[in-house]
């Protein structure tokens, strides 16, 4: 059954994760996308691993490259060869949208740019992303996922009370390629409504900044006279719950995770633990356990320590306290409700060979979203796709390659 993007036909000249992310999103509900890479610019994730003793040089076998790219056709095109533009025109004429994580202006300069396109067809839709949007002072930036969040400020909100802030990678590139997919959504559903096609300047930094938007808010409100009173980095705290953490248990890694948000999954709590805290004035009520975390977070994690992870997250979830138990990657693929989704999926490439993949998380009645097939080697669609989507003879592929067009 076709996905509810069937139909849609996506450019896709994102590297590195959060555009190729963001890409697959839409892959995965269904539409066309066509990757445009290079192999003397080759996309980061394609290169740099030797995860499970690969060569670094075995680009089409990247674990990150496999994960970002299922299902997605690819053309190496050096960009900058005599026919390439065209062909790349041509692929504009037969699409609905176009995506690029270039630095802002890239597209223009190569001739292949917003004008180009809504003149080959006025309805088109460019979604461009940067690390801080296309216009302002600072506009030519470049950057990756750190950066991204270090200049949004939630670097600093992250890391333990007392300590240095802590990086945060990956996590955030995923985000900021959610909201580009998203964003391209809106835009198709906007061009069905009105005919109009749009042009979309998608900035990381405020991807990334609109989830920190309560810490904006706290500052605003502080009193003038004490600026510098920046929020407290929690941890694996909460500012508002306590206790909310990670307590470790018995054996090697093993822990849980806790959350108490009222009275009543505290004394839960306290019934299945038997700590002696109920009468003790510091854990009286919800605010004064939030003062007191760290002598709270101490004297359960004491506890803990002499537990199981899993039969204790039961007992606590039973009893109405919200409680898990912390899994890794490897655990999640024998994980019985995991399986009982449907995961995890198999998909079989041709270099790569069998990788089990986590499917799409959304169960659609009608039009369900579906693992499309294992991420394309670089330039496996070349001819199929020039032959298939633009009706272009064996002839004119020879020419291309023979110009260096295609790589």
């Amino acid at each position: 059954m076709p996905g509810p993007l069937a139909g849609v036909r996506v450019v896709d000249f994102t590297w590195a994760w959060a555009g190729p992310y963001g890409a697959m999103l839409l892959r995965l509900l269904g539409a066309d996308v066509v990757k445009i890479e290079s192999r003397t610019r080759m996309d980061q994730a394609r290169i740099g691993s030797i995860v499970l003793g690969q060569a670094k040089g075995n680009y089409n076998q990247q674990p990150m490259f496999t994960e970002l790219n299922l299902g997605k056709r690819s053309i190496a095109m050096n960009l900058k060869a005599p026919g390439a533009a065209q062909v790349v025109k041509d692929l504009y004429a037969i699409s609905d949208a176009v995506m690029d994580n270039f630095r802002p202006g890239t597209l223009d300069k190569l001739g292949l740019g917003y004008d180009v396109m809504t003149a080959i067809r006025p309805d088109h839709i460019l979604l461009s992303a940067s690390a801080l949007g296309a216009t302002g002072p600072e506009r030519s930036y470049g950057g990756y996922a750190p950066t991204f969040a270090a200049l949004a400020g939630l670097v600093a909100l992250a890391g333990q009370p007392g300590a240095e802030p802590m990086l945060i990678g990956g996590t955030v590139d995923l985000r900021v390629g959610t909201a580009a997919a998203l964003a391209l959504l809106a835009a198709l559903h906007r061009r069905d409504r009105t005919g109009q096609g749009v042009f979309i300047d998608h900035s990381a930094r405020e991807s990334v900044a609109m989830l920190i938007g309560d810490a904006l808010l706290a500052a605003q409100m502080r009193p003038p006279a004490d600026p510098t009173d920046e929020p407290e980095r929690l941890g694996n705290g909460h500012r508002a719950f306590a206790p909310h953490g990670l307590y470790p248990c018995a054996g090697d890694d093993a822990a849980v995770a806790i959350v108490c948000r009222d009275d009543a999954a505290w004394a839960a709590l306290l019934a299945i633990s038997g700590l002696p805290l109920g009468d003790d004035p510091r854990f009286a009520t919800g605010l004064s356990r939030w003062k007191h975390r760290a002598d709270l977070d101490a004297a359960l994690g004491a506890w803990t320590r002499t537990q199981e992870a899993a039969p204790l997250a039961a007992r606590l979830r039973e009893a109405g306290v919200p409680a898990s138990v912390s899994r890794s990657g490897a655990d999640l693929y024998d994980w019985p409700q995991f399986r009982a989704r449907g995961g995890p999926v198999a998909v079989e490439a041709e270099e790569a060979g069998r990788r089990l993949i986590v499917p799409p998380p959304w169960r659609m009645s009608r039009t369900p979203a579906a693992i499309p097939g294992p991420a394309p080697s670089l330039g496996a669609d070349n001819h199929s796709a020039l032959r298939e989507l633009l009706g272009y003879d064996a002839a004119r592929i020879a020419a291309l390659e023979e110009s260096g067009a295609l790589e």
